[in-house]
């Protein structure tokens, strides 16, 4: 005799979380706003993150060359070491040496 497993239940899931209800409300800014306004210009963030992408050391160091003057010295002292920790540990492993 041959035994067949029973089909699991469906999950509930909730349609309405925030990221669901968000997905996709700047989609047709170009088509409503006569392509006047990107979607990258709607982001809402420190000015040194908006529409860029990279790894931690790179959004350090672009942190630091932005906005590193206006910063407390403990919180600059913080982000230095940090930089040089992440460069240090670049360096010596990954797929990027």
């Amino acid at each position: 005799m041959i035994h067949v497993k029973k089909p699991s239940e469906p999950k509930e899931v909730d349609r309405w979380t925030e990221k669901r209800a968000l997905f996709g409300v700047y989609d047709n800014i170009g088509i409503l706003g006569d392509f006047q306004v990107h979607p990258k210009d709607l982001i809402i963030g420190p000015k040194w993150l908006r529409g860029w992408k990279g790894n931690e050391l790179q959004r350090c160091i672009r942190k630091k060359k932005m906005v590193g003057d206006r910063m407390f010295d403990q919180d600059f002292k913080n982000l230095s070491k940090r930089i040089s920790f992440l460069y240090r540990r670049f360096n010596r492993t990954g797929k990027h040496r």
